[in-house]
C-alpha cells in the first residue's frame, strides 16, 4: 500500500529539505498494493493538485468531516472529473457530513448544487455514499471501517486495508480511547496517521477545538503498540516549526512527519 499527504502551499521547498512545507488544506491519496484505487482520504487540497486528468485517475473521496480545510477544493474535483466524463462522481461521507455540505456547501449559494443536476444523459452529477456507522464498506477494491474521532463536529476515521496492509487514519481528533481500541483489534497494522496541531503552549486551544499537541500525543502514544509506525501530518501552518522540533524532542523512534507530496510505502 502507498500513502501520499497531497501539497497544499506554493511554498517553496529545497530538494532534500528536511522541514515540510506549510499544509493549511488536508488530502491523502491511498493506493492498494494490487492497484486498488487511488483512493483520497478528505479534499482539502485535492481539486488543485495537477491537471484535470491527473485529478480525474483518484477513483473516488471519502471524508473525515466537513471542517473546510478537509473539503475545501471537492467542488473542484467533482468539476475535473466531469470534464473527464465521469458521471456520477461518488463521494463517500456520514450522514451528518453530508447533511452539512449539502447545507452549506453544495446549495448554490456557495456552489452549484451538483446532487439535483444531470448530464446530457440523464446521470446525476453527483452521488453521495454513506458511510456506515459500523462494519466494513468497499471503496475502489479498498476495504474500510470507521471508528469515532475526537472533534467539535461528527468525525469519523478510517482503517483502510488492501488485502496485504492496513493503516489506521485518526482523522482531527484529539485524545481518542476508541482509537487505541481499534489498534489493538488490528495487530498487523501497518500505519497509524495521526495529527498534532498546535504547539504545548496551546494545550487549551487544543483540547477545545479537538486536537493534538506533541506532548497530547505523546500521552496518547502510551497506549500504541512499540512497533507501530506514527505517521504526523495536520501541523498548523503558523507553528509547524516549533511543532515539529516538539515532535523531534520527544526522540521516539515510532514519530514520523509526512512530507507534502512524498509518497511512502507502507
Amino acid at each position: 500500500m502507498k500513502l501520499r499527504l497531497l501539497p497544499s502551499s506554493l511554498e517553496s521547498e529545497l530538494p532534500g529539505s528536511p522541514a515540510p512545507r506549510a499544509q493549511p488544506l488536508t488530502s491523502f491519496i491511498v493506493t492498494g498494493t494490487d492497484g486498488a484505487g487511488p483512493v483520497a482520504i478528505d479534499a482539502g487540497s485535492l481539486g488543485m493538485v495537477g491537471d484535470a486528468a491527473a485529478m480525474a485517475r483518484v477513483e473516488e473521496v471519502v471524508l473525515t468531516h466537513s471542517h473546510i480545510d478537509h473539503v475545501a477544493t471537492l467542488p473542484m474535483w467533482i468539476e475535473a472529473c466531469l470534464s473527464e466524463g465521469r458521471a456520477p462522481v461518488r463521494v463517500h461521507a456520514a450522514r451528518e457530513t453530508v447533511e452539512a455540505l449539502r447545507a452549506h456547501l453544495f446549495n448554490d449559494v456557495l456552489y452549484a448544487d451538483f446532487e439535483s443536476m444531470t448530464d446530457a444523459e440523464g446521470r446525476a452529477l453527483l452521488e453521495w455514499a454513506l458511510i456506515p456507522s459500523e462494519g466494513p464498506f468497499s471503496v475502489a477494491g479498498l476495504r474500510m471501517e470507521s471508528i469515532p474521532a475526537a472533534h467539535t463536529v461528527p468525525t469519523r476515521g478510517f482503517v483502510v486495508e488492501d488485502g496485504e496492509r492496513a493503516v489506521l487514519f485518526a482523522a482531527d481528533s484529539g485524545p481518542n480511547p476508541g482509537l487505541w481500541a481499534a489498534v489493538a483489534a488490528r495487530p498487523g497494522l501497518a500505519a497509524v496517521v495521526l495529527e498534532t496541531s498546535f504547539p504545548d503552549a496551546m494545550g487549551d486551544v487544543a483540547l477545545g477545538s479537538g486536537h493534538l499537541t506533541p506532548g497530547l500525543l505523546a500521552a496518547e502514544l502510551r497506549h500504541a503498540p512499540a512497533d507501530l509506525r506514527v505517521l504526523v501530518a495536520h501541523l498548523k501552518p503558523a507553528y509547524r516549526d516549533e511543532v515539529a522540533r516538539a515532535l523531534e524532542a520527544l526522540e521516539d523512534p515510532r514519530i514520523e512527519l509526512l512530507r507534502p507530496g512524498v509518497e511512502v510505502e507502507l
